[in-house]
């Protein structure tokens, strides 16, 4: 269940699987915490680096414009993000699956409260639409990266809302893999990558 801060900015669940996956920071007062809070952000908007804060063997991310090209800057709404999952590729995302960001924000609900989140949810090739849903799960699905602070405790988490594999779509490989990949096991293993992610995002500088 969301925190009393982010819950207003989730998602209502109402079909398939949902998951939490969250790791949190307490400080010893609250200049500490803005920091941590303010740092935690600034890995989050850079995309293209969650790969490296989850681990070697997780998904690589790329944020792409509407064109399909290739960006280097941070997340905001409009954008895409090219998934590679290591396995077999997404024959409707050209080898990738794909997300749209839907909205990104960031609130100060008080002096001792704020907020950031990144919510993205399934979408076709930027360029290639009539393809259809280029992910595993279905377009229902919603991921929302949310940190915040609550005086001097910072915590992140990746909410999954109403989570379901994308059989729908017309080609036969890509059923059979996304029924494999968007399976309660497979959404787990995603877990162990978001769980990475979260605990990155918390890290002190080396």
């Amino acid at each position: 269940m969301p925190d009393h801060i982010s819950a207003p900015f989730i998602p209502v669940q109402y079909t398939g699987e949902e998951t939490e996956t969250s790791a949190e920071k307490e400080t010893g007062n609250e200049q500490a915490a803005i920091t941590v809070f303010e740092r935690a952000v600034k890995r989050l908007q850079q995309v293209n680096e969650w790969g490296k804060l989850c681990g070697a063997l997780s998904s690589s991310f790329q944020l792409v414009d509407k064109l399909g090209e290739e960006i280097d800057e941070t997340a905001n709404a409009g954008l895409f993000i090219r998934i590679d999952i290591p396995g077999p590729g997404n024959s409707a995302g050209k080898g990738y699956d794909w997300v749209s960001i839907e909205q990104v924000e960031e609130i100060q609900l008080s002096e001792h409260q704020q907020l950031f989140f990144i919510r993205a949810r399934p979408s076709g090739h930027p360029q290639q639409k009539h393809a259809g849903t280029a992910h595993f799960l279905k377009e229902e699905a919603t991921s929302s990266f949310v940190v915040t602070r609550d005086e001097n405790l910072v915590t992140a988490t990746v909410y999954g809302r109403n989570e379901m594999p994308n059989t729908d779509t017309e080609e036969t490989l890509d059923k059979m893999r996304n029924a494999v990949i968007g399976s309660a096991g497979a959404i787990g293993i995603s877990k162990l990558q978001w769980k990475a992610l979260v605990n990155a995002l918390l890290e002190d500088e080396e």
